[in-house]
């Protein structure tokens, strides 16, 4: 049941006029069959009979008006202020000292009856809401039950603005709510967000209720602002004030605690996706690679057998390229599962990078194509401590990036040059370079930038980040002011043996 909103003292006045006139219409009919002293009684009982119903300041005022009626009314001499005898004196000073004592007395304990009769109310309606937000399904469900038991309550209307976007720089009316804010009401609420603390607009004239704009806090921040709008136009009393706060505290709290249980659900999918995925792409990769290498060794016996004619010479040719093709995705395949499942292992020795460089073009022979490659590697540079057969792939996956992404006939460089504490591997290219919007998630696993060639996993150089950050190295990507992108393999140096005492 809603909460009962505070009434004015003046009515409790009125009813202790009331009741005096009531009272002394009532004596004035009992004075012919008893005394003028017995009246008093009745009057006594009547300001005991009050204090049941109204407060301590209308006890004062209906004693004050029941002694005088006494004393004016019905002691002689009557209708005077005058009292004759000294035990009327005596007995009108007793009366309003038991009068207002009684009554008083009896006042207390009809306000600590109220009094507690209004904290059970306070802390039946708390555990309700909690009981009510306990028992939602998700966040809709949320926001709806705290609309409708917080406007239940307070027999109010009810507004819930929420964040529109993860930055939380607007806030945004949510459907449910029961009172639609203008614009002035809205920067109420703002304001009461951004200073993280409760406003109050008072009542200004009949046309505007008084509100309350209250910050949904659980943490550092405000999750939003619960505003509300009582329909009597009656101020709220602070302990109302109290439980409302107390509202908006266990709504910021569920709410907080749905969106870490709403994180949770979906990092665990996250991570059953990503390692469903895994399992896929491990199974796939080695069940791919004993037919790949049937096919491969069948088209080379082929191919070596003679006799064949040259659309089959072609079509051999073209078998064992394409099984190569396929052969280097499904080793990218395994090399990204072996990175994302955290079995890379280099086996760091001590390594020139010009051997890496030298190694890593013979071996691409044909799959730059027709880019003429500028090698311009340091002389005198030291040795590093990497896995060599890891770094070779990683600088054979940017060279291969490089050729697939540039025109034709265009010139890659290869440097290698000394900077800081560091050894620099360097591919250099002269094609179109990176989307700027695109550099920071270059090195993703599976990520192709927008316009990227058809073809390829986009595994390539998220292959290279994970083989060069296994060996303690780092890797980065920008565009040169020339035209084109750069590519950076940035390896520790480190002090090197003494080849001497080694060979020793």
């Amino acid at each position: 049941m809603p909460l009962s909103l505070s009434k004015t003292g003046w009515f409790e006045y009125g009813l202790a006029f009331v009741v005096f006139a009531g009272v002394s219409l009532l004596n004035l009919w009992l004075q012919s069959w008893i005394g003028y002293e017995a009246i008093a009684l009745v009057y006594l009982l009547a300001v005991v009979l009050l204090a049941l119903f109204v407060g301590r300041g209308p006890i004062v005022f209906g004693t004050a008006l029941t002694a005088l009626g006494w004393s004016v009314i019905f002691a002689p001499p009557r209708y005077s202020f005058h009292i004759g005898s000294f035990y009327d004196k005596m007995m009108f000073a007793m009366y309003f000292v038991v009068a207002l004592t009684v009554g008083q007395l009896t006042a207390r304990l009809r306000a600590e009856r109220l009094a507690e009769q209004k904290r059970e109310e306070r802390s039946r309606a708390l555990y309700l809401f909690t009981r009510e937000l306990a028992d939602a399904a998700d966040r809709a469900d949320i926001l709806e039950r705290v609309v409708s038991q917080v406007g239940r309550v307070f027999n109010a209307e009810i507004a819930l603005l929420l964040p529109s976007d993860a930055t939380g720089s607007k806030l945004n009316l949510i459907p449910k709510s029961t009172w639609q804010l203008n614009e002035s009401e809205h920067k109420f609420a703002a304001r009461a967000r951004e200073e993280n603390q409760v406003v109050g607009r008072a009542l200004q004239d009949t046309a505007t209720l008084p509100a309350l704009y209250l910050p949904l806090t659980a943490g550092a921040a405000p999750e939003g602002v619960l505003a509300i709008r009582v329909k009597s136009g009656i101020e709220l009393s602070s302990d109302q004030k109290d439980l409302l706060e107390n509202f908006a505290r266990q709504t910021a709290l569920v709410l907080d605690r749905q969106r870490l249980r709403d994180s949770e659900t979906n990092t665990r999918l996250l991570v059953e996706s990503e390692r469903f995925g895994r399992t896929l792409l491990n199974s796939v990769s080695h069940e791919l690679r004993t037919p790949l290498s049937a096919i491969a060794a069948a088209a080379t016996t082929l191919r070596d057998s003679g006799g064949l004619t040259p659309i089959q010479q072609k079509l051999s040719a073209e078998i064992d390229t394409a099984t190569s093709r396929l052969n280097r995705v499904v080793q990218s395949l395994l090399s990204a599962a072996r990175i994302q499942s955290g079995q890379v292992r280099p086996n760091l020795d001590w390594c020139d990078i010009s051997d890496v460089v030298r190694v890593t073009l013979r071996e691409l022979g044909d799959l730059l194509g027709t880019h003429r490659i500028e090698k311009q590697v340091e002389p005198g540079l030291p040795l590093i401590r990497a896995d060599f057969a890891l770094l070779q792939q990683a600088l054979a996956n940017l060279l291969v990036n490089a050729a697939t992404h540039t025109p034709l006939g265009t010139n890659i460089e290869v440097g290698a040059h000394k900077e800081g504490t560091d050894l620099l591997l360097q591919v250099s290219d002269n094609g179109p370079g990176l989307p700027v919007a695109q550099i920071d998630r270059i090195f993703d696993m599976f990520h192709r930038p927008p316009g990227s060639k058809p073809g390829g996993t986009g595994l390539g150089l998220a292959i290279v980040k994970g083989f060069v950050e296994a060996q303690g190295g780092r890797v980065k990507a920008r565009n040169r002011p020339e035209g084109g992108a750069t590519f950076s393999i940035h390896m520790p140096i480190r002090e090197a043996p003494d080849i001497s005492e080694e060979s020793a």
